[in-house]
């Protein structure tokens, strides 16, 4: 696997890792070989991001192993961006990996991961497609309104137009329109608010998708350009 993907991989999901939740398997990144690629998971419950890069494997075609947060971190520090091959070693409770510079050893999270697969929503039908840049940017000037503890921002999605509005205990509110596309059925959906700004900030493509079904269910986010990363937000009753 060259350096460059590996790195890509942590970068794009890195954020979503638990850092001290009591299950332990979640603080950590799980990383999936199977048959020509590599693919990295990681989730604390609310959110889930995932990435998949095309790469050279040899054994069994299906291994999943837990990388603790720690080691995780770690390797992304040593890991240059340039074309750099680096080389994956598995064993039964260790990964080491090679490069040209460094050899990196970590122990593995004895646990069981949660089925990815079965988080990512299936079945939305409502469909949103905004300006990365644009949607960070109210989103960032609502934050600063929403509670400090619980972060939560209500969307409000009609034909063409995407209201985000967001209160305080001290009843300051701020509210905000931004163009959008989007036709359907009328949709109103709470989030943590810092969730949607780590995706946003992480996202290559300059327009995002939002997929989504109703007001309890997660929202399935990916940039238009990226076919190898998809996040998942789940929704916060307001």
């Amino acid at each position: 696997v060259l350096q460059s993907q590996l790195r890509h991989l942590i970068d794009q999901t890195g954020f979503s890792m638990a850092q001290q939740d009591v299950r332990y398997y979640l603080n950590g990144m799980l990383l999936e070989i199977t048959e020509n690629s590599l693919r990295a998971v990681s989730t604390d419950g609310h959110r889930l991001a995932t990435s998949v890069a095309e790469v050279d494997t040899n054994g069994p075609a299906n291994h999943q192993f837990i990388v603790p947060r720690k080691g995780i971190l770690e390797l992304a520090r040593l890991l240059q961006s340039g074309d750099d091959q680096v080389k994956l070693v598995v064993g039964a409770n260790h990964i080491r990996a090679h490069a040209g510079d460094f050899t990196f050893t970590s122990k593995l999270v004895d646990g069981k991961f949660p089925d990815y697969q079965r988080v990512i929503p299936q079945g939305g039908d409502k469909f949103m497609l905004g300006t990365r840049q644009e949607l960070r940017q109210v989103f960032s000037r609502i934050a600063i309104l929403s509670n400090e503890k619980y972060r939560g921002v209500r969307l409000s999605l009609t034909n063409g137009y995407l209201q985000v509005m967001a209160n305080n205990p001290e009843q300051e509110e701020a509210e905000e329109t931004v163009a959008v596309d989007y036709e359907g059925d009328s949709l109103e959906i709470g989030f943590n608010v810092n969730y949607l700004l780590d995706v946003l900030s992480i996202v290559s493509s300059e327009v995002v998708r939002f997929t989504l079904a109703d007001s309890n269910s997660s929202a399935l986010i990916e940039g238009l350009d990226d076919a190898n990363s998809l996040y998942v937000v789940m929704p916060m009753r307001m």
